[in-house]
């Protein structure tokens, strides 16, 4: 088994700078998607493709992600686990956003009724 082999980025497009996934990400649907027939049919897509690579050399990440994967489904097609989820995504998304801030911003200071250097 590779030590450095990605199965969220090689088998899912999900790149590390998103992972750890979301269920969403994870089933690859859209975020806070409600349509439970989406979901159910994104899940046994990725549980059918996981299966087929659980015969490679990589057998161990395509359990765990299969796994993940299984559990996301469960939770999302439960409303009531889906609630609980989605709140608590909304937190953590909305926390995301608020330390997210740019940090190589520029400030420039004005002065308004000043000249400007090199005018008479």
């Amino acid at each position: 088994m590779n030590a450095e082999f990605d199965p969220y980025h090689k088998w899912l497009g999900i790149p590390a700078s998103e992972q750890p996934a979301n269920h969403y990400r994870l089933l690859g649907v859209a975020l806070y998607e409600q349509d439970l027939d989406v979901i159910d049919a994104a899940a046994n897509q990725r549980m059918s493709y996981l299966q087929d690579m659980a015969s490679g050399p990589n057998v161990e990440h395509s359990q765990r992600v299969l796994n993940e994967v299984s559990a996301a489904r469960r939770c999302l097609l439960n409303p009531d686990q889906k609630a609980i989820y989605d709140a608590a995504l909304r937190q953590r998304v909305a926390a995301q956003a608020v330390t997210a801030q740019p940090t190589n911003a520029v400030t420039i200071s004005v002065n308004v009724g000043a000249p400007a250097q090199g005018t008479p």
